[in-house]
């Protein structure tokens, strides 16, 4: 059997799969999942090694994961996540190791490593992961060649749900948008300008706050004010991360739940700017299973 996980900060989905199940194109069916993955892949707590220590790692996978796994038949796991930089690899690979006595392979690497092998496989392109921040890479098929760094929401993460409601609320209360918008945007979220501020400013996580507006902008995307700041932010996008690859020629694929909901205007964007868009995952998960099953 092997393990392939996909991890974020706050959660981790786990794909248990039998290594002789033919290369998919699709996930596995109930039929052929294990039984503990017949409903759905496995969800636990995020793996970040920024945010945990190697101790709480350890105790973490084994608290979450080992009740739902038969460890002894667990051949490979291969981790993607957050956190997980070249310094922390080490880290990630020995709170895995530790629990599967039978583990002949394990790899742990970053997301965005992830992103690419899932978007591209073996094929050369440029990925990118568009969810609360954004970031991007070019990939030559094994590996990153090179990545142009989000710098966050403050500094950068153009792409990202949090600048997304950054760029919204200026518009909204600066006077870009009218005052019946205004109106219709506080009653139907309950907040008020300083609320907003004090939500921003104030309190713990103001990306995840900011990316949370994305629910109101998506249901008001066909307003034309609306629809030119999506269509602009996302052209902020290529021309801030993407152009410095200078690959106007490869497609850029994308990965992550804001890719997945504004595709139209990110495709429009992506025109716009004279790119070509590849792939959109809204999840990472299924197309690295598919990666690491052998192939025939």
């Amino acid at each position: 059997m092997i393990l392939v996980a996909d991890s974020g900060s706050t959660k981790t989905d786990w794909a248990l799969v039998d290594s002789h199940l033919s290369p998919l194109t699709s996930f596995p069916s109930r039929a052929r999942l294990p039984v503990a993955f017949h409903h759905s892949p496995l969800t636990t707590r995020g793996l970040n090694p920024y945010h945990w220590t190697e101790e709480g790692l350890t105790a973490a996978i084994g608290q979450d994961l080992l009740p739902h796994v038969e460890a002894s038949e667990v051949t490979a796991v291969y981790f993607y996540g957050s956190g997980v930089t070249p310094e922390m690899r080490p880290v990630m690979e020995r709170a895995i190791r530790s629990h599967f006595p039978a583990l002949e392979t394990v790899e742990a690497e970053s997301d965005l490593l992830g992103a690419a092998r899932a978007l591209c496989g073996h094929g050369e392109g440029i990925a990118a992961i568009l969810g609360t921040g954004s970031n991007s890479c070019l990939y030559d098929g094994e590996r990153i060649l090179q990545n142009t760094p989000s710098l966050g929401y403050i500094l950068g993460d153009e792409g990202g749900g949090a600048t997304m409601g950054r760029l919204f609320l200026t518009a909204l209360y600066k006077g870009f948008l009218s005052e019946e918008f205004k109106r219709d945007f506080e009653a139907a979220t309950g907040l008020t300008q300083a609320e907003v501020i004090r939500r921003v400013y104030r309190e713990p996580q103001p990306n995840a706050f900011l990316a949370s507006l994305s629910e109101y902008i998506h249901s008001h995307r066909h307003d034309e004010i609306i629809h030119e700041l999506l269509v602009s932010h996302f052209e902020g996008f290529f021309v801030n991360n993407i152009s410095f690859y200078h690959r106007r020629q490869l497609p850029v694929s994308f990965v992550g739940s804001i890719a997945h909901y504004y595709q139209q205007e990110l495709r429009e964007a992506a025109s716009r700017q004279h790119y070509l868009v590849g792939t959109i995952l809204h999840k990472p998960l299924e197309a690295l299973v598919d990666y690491h099953l052998p192939k025939a």
